[in-house]
């Protein structure tokens, strides 16, 4: 159902470049349209790939890389395409990988659109150029049998499909960061009695979802940051954290009353993410080095998929990453922790990521 075919050689070449260069990578998202009126939501497109790219103050940037081995496809229409895509997912940046020979109006064409349209015989100058490591590049992210496997899992665990779907389309259907934080982590909470600490593939599947978590909390971090630098009171914190993960105040006290309706706990209690004193100290940690947190995501992403391998030792990438970005090495113990606690997982869980992070740096 969710294995990758069409122009697999393609797609993994656009991978591991941005692996190379240290990018969040992610592979064959459906997109659904959100406000439509079907039942049963229709796709009405897909991204071959994905990359989300830190910048220099600690935002990811998205970019989108179409793959297409088709001979009649004329290129700048490709392009066309891709930036009108986009426009749509508010991406900054597109790459088109032909097989094909591309005519030079139409690499500049696209390349007013923010498009590289590239052939293959571009795109292997093009990354020994920009990209030093990725000749070198030694990771699991790379490797198309461990993409085919992870969204195989289903298959042989048929009560996690729907956190599998999440993390192949339906993360990449959120534009709102607050949504993504709150559904990543409802996802996990919904699955905690289907993870076994002892499967290796649960703990890989678990240790995504945390990467997934971790993007959006990148977000968070850096809004919080932005406005006020360093809230002046851990309680200060928490009533701002409050209000932004929920919209806004009009759409805070919205979603508040309705809560404390439905709860039937009274005036008194307030709507927040579960383990609300922990999420809030982890939020005040965050801001001593806030953009070490757009680091995160890839080094949790790799490790999940050196999890997921067969032979676990022939890997590099996740133990040069969390020596690179120490800090964030840290930051990544810490989001595994709260999220095992939030998501009522087993005390396993927790201890089983923390080691394999911890193991990363100790050498």
């Amino acid at each position: 159902m969710f294995k990758i075919i069409k122009d697999k050689g393609l797609k993994l070449k656009l991978l591991k470049y941005y692996v190379a260069n240290e990018w969040f990578p992610h592979m064959e998202a459906e997109i659904y349209f959100e406000e439509g009126v079907s039942f049963k939501r229709k796709v009405v497109t897909d991204l071959d790939t994905v990359a989300l790219i830190p910048s220099n103050f600690g935002e990811l940037s998205f970019l989108i890389g179409d793959c297409k081995t088709l001979k009649n496809q004329s290129p700048i229409t490709r392009s066309l395409w891709l930036s009108g895509l986009m426009g749509l997912l508010n991406a900054e940046k597109g790459i088109v990988l032909l097989t094909k020979e591309i005519e030079r109006d139409h690499k500049q064409l696209s390349s007013n659109m923010n498009v590289n349209l590239l052939s293959e015989k571009d795109f292997e100058i093009l990354s020994n150029k920009t990209s030093p490591n990725y000749k070198l590049v030694n990771s699991a992210l790379c490797d198309g049998d461990i993409w085919d496997k992870y969204f195989d899992l289903h298959k042989r665990y048929p009560n996690l499909e729907k956190a599998i779907k999440f993390v192949k389309n339906e993360f990449w259907n959120i534009s709102d960061d607050k949504l993504k934080l709150r559904k990543t982590l409802y996802k996990i909470r919904e699955i905690r009695r289907e993870l076994n600490p002892d499967n290796s593939e649960h703990v890989a599947l678990l240790i995504d979802l945390i990467s997934l978590f971790s993007i959006a909390l990148n977000r968070v971090t850096l809004d919080i940051f932005n406005q006020y630098l360093l809230p002046e009171t851990k309680e200060n914190l928490s009533r701002e954290l409050k209000i932004w993960l929920w919209g806004g105040m009009d759409q805070y006290l919205y979603w508040n009353k309705l809560y404390q309706i439905a709860s039937n706990k009274g005036n008194d209690d307030e709507i927040e993410l579960p383990e609300w004193e922990v999420f809030v100290q982890l939020i005040r940690q965050f801001l001593e080095e806030p953009y070490s947190t757009s680091r995160v995501p890839l080094l949790l992403r790799e490790l999940a998929f050196e999890t997921m391998a067969t032979d676990k030792s022939t890997y590099e990438l996740s133990r040069q990453l969390a020596n690179k970005y120490s800090q964030s090495g840290k930051f990544a113990i810490m989001i595994a922790s709260y999220v095992c606690k939030a998501a009522l997982l087993p005390k396993d869980f927790d201890l089983i990521i923390g080691e394999k992070l911890m193991k990363l740096q100790s050498v």
